[in-house]
């Protein structure tokens, strides 16, 4: 992957706006603790998840939004709020991890990168289907029902956008890089997509490969465009327009 060149700190604001995330921070306990539990205990707790029958679970018993919405944007703002933590124990920003400015391109990036991946995940998707491998029912479930509480799937679909992104790609990326400069973007990009796909692990195996994917066609996309707005906005779009995808698809 190519390197990105970045700014020089003491330009002027408004000539480096846009730029991709500075590199400084200092490196401090609470940053190895975040990488540790972002890179391990997150994805370890996560798939012990697929160790789980959902089979036998009747879903009709379950209210989605106290026992899946609500939790989900609880523990995901709360990454959020240690990777802020995390960035002001280190004395940088959050334009380190790609808090630019929006720019309108951004949202073409957003729109160009979900035309493209789709149709590369669906692809993926038909090639593990000749090997018997498909994605848990689970997530057709979880979309059906997010139709009888439209306003809490956006307020998830939200929450995973900017959580996600933040902690996966801004900070994960960043300070891997930062602290490992000789290995380039690869081990960044690696430890990302796995974390990032192992919290999907509702979605089976072949969840798991498809995300993993996806993950590392994200990190892509942060480098290439050296802002996290893109990532932000295709994530949104994404899972908020499942459920209309379903009910064409299912119309």
């Amino acid at each position: 992957m190519n390197e990105l060149n970045y700014p020089d700190e003491s330009e002027p604001k408004e000539e480096i706006t846009g730029a991709p995330p500075a590199p400084s921070f200092t490196p401090r306990l609470g940053t190895y603790i975040l990488l540790f539990f972002l890179l391990v205990i997150w994805p370890g707790a996560s798939l012990s998840f697929m160790l789980l029958d959902t089979a036998q679970i009747n879903w009709d018993l379950y209210d989605p939004v106290y026992f899946i919405y609500l939790p989900t944007i609880i523990i995901q703002w709360l990454i959020f709020i240690a990777v802020a933590l995390g960035i002001y124990r280190e004395k940088s920003t959050f334009r380190s991890i790609g808090f630019v400015r929006l720019r309108w391109k951004d949202f073409l990036y957003a729109v160009g990168f979900l035309l493209a991946s789709n149709l590369i995940l669906a692809a993926l998707q038909q090639l593990l289907s000749l090997f018997g491998m498909s994605i848990s029912q689970d997530v057709d479930i979880l979309v059906d029902k997010a139709r009888e509480s439209i306003w809490w799937w956006l307020a998830v679909s939200v929450t995973a956008a900017i959580c996600e992104e933040t902690a996966f790609r801004g900070y994960i990326m960043t300070r891997v890089k930062g602290l490992y400069r000789k290995g380039g973007w690869l081990l960044p990009v690696v430890l990302s997509s796995l974390s990032f796909a192992s919290g999907h692990s509702y979605q089976g195996t072949a969840g798991l490969i498809l995300l993993f994917i996806y993950g590392l066609l994200f990190c892509g996309l942060y480098i290439f465009s050296k802002s996290l707005w893109p990532c932000i906005l295709a994530h949104f779009i994404q899972d908020f327009s499942a459920i209309f995808l379903y009910n064409f698809m299912h119309s």
